[in-house]
């Protein structure tokens, strides 16, 4: 599994008072807390502050490169300021996150992508909307790929994003998601699959049990990357398990090697 820490969003309170108090201490130190709990990216999501969301993306990726060595999951709708914050990212490859299968968005956004040679998440989505069939979001992500592969862009470099929806807004979400999941892998085999985990909790009281529960279920029908809270202790040992009883770990060593190290315990 390939964790995107999700701890730094402008739209979390405590995050969003120390862009406004420009306190990118705190900011650090939840990158660092993310990357000592497992997390293979953080991503950086400015988007509350539209206005000048560029210039707060800048300052939250050098103050977080200043001090922890991780790549960034650049986390925005509008490709040129992604393209602006590349300007001042340094290290390993970082993610665009994210595109959807729009001319509009993707005449902006490859250029960017293969400029910088980053990483991209896709969401299944068009400008009309998301649809609700999976095989209508299977179909997109064939364009999709499609047109990535034209550009160059490796599938090992792509994570399609289903497209998870809260349960709490209508039941069928969950079998609509992991369907899609199931499709995806059998289509696509070395094509990473990502979502964003707490999506499917979303208006819930006690978040965290619904994330736990859907996670493993959803690695089983082929999930290999979430965006998600690397600080749920519960949450990463879950994963070590699910990831054994799907068949992803050969011979069970990640999990007897955490086991080991007593990660598990």
């Amino acid at each position: 599994m390939i964790i995107i820490g999700e701890k730094i969003n402008s739209t979390v309170k405590n995050v969003a008072d120390a862009i406004k108090n420009e306190d990118y201490n705190f900011i650090v130190s939840l990158a660092e807390k993310q990357a000592k709990a497992g997390a293979h990216y953080i991503d950086v999501n400015a988007g509350a502050f539209v206005d000048i969301e560029t210039e707060i993306l800048k300052k939250m990726v050098q103050s977080i490169q200043s001090r922890v060595n991780i790549p960034l999951s650049i986390d925005s709708p509008r490709p040129e300021v992604i393209s602006e914050v590349m300007k001042v990212y340094r290290g390993q490859r970082a993610i665009f996150n994210s595109v959807i299968y729009e001319e509009a968005i993707l005449d902006k956004a490859l250029p960017v992508i293969k400029e910088y040679d980053m990483k991209v998440v896709a969401l299944l989505m068009e400008d009309s909307g998301i649809p609700e069939d999976p095989k209508s979001r299977l179909e997109i992500a064939k364009r999709l790929v499609d047109r990535f592969d034209k550009e160059g862009i490796l599938l090992e470099d792509i994570f399609l994003d289903p497209m998870v929806q809260p349960v709490s807004v209508d039941k069928r979400y969950v079998d609509i998601a992991l369907e899609t999941i199931r499709l995806l892998r059998n289509e696509f085999e070395n094509v990473n699959i990502i979502c964003g985990l707490s999506n499917i909790s979303f208006g819930l009281p006690k978040r965290r049990w619904i994330n736990r529960a859907f996670l493993p279920i959803a690695i089983y029908f082929g999930l290999n990357s979430c965006i998600a809270d690397p600080l749920d202790d519960v949450l990463m040992k879950l994963i070590y398990a699910s990831e054994t009883l799907s068949g992803q770990d050969e011979f069970c060593m990640e999990y007897i090697t955490k086991a080991r190290e007593g990660f598990l315990d």
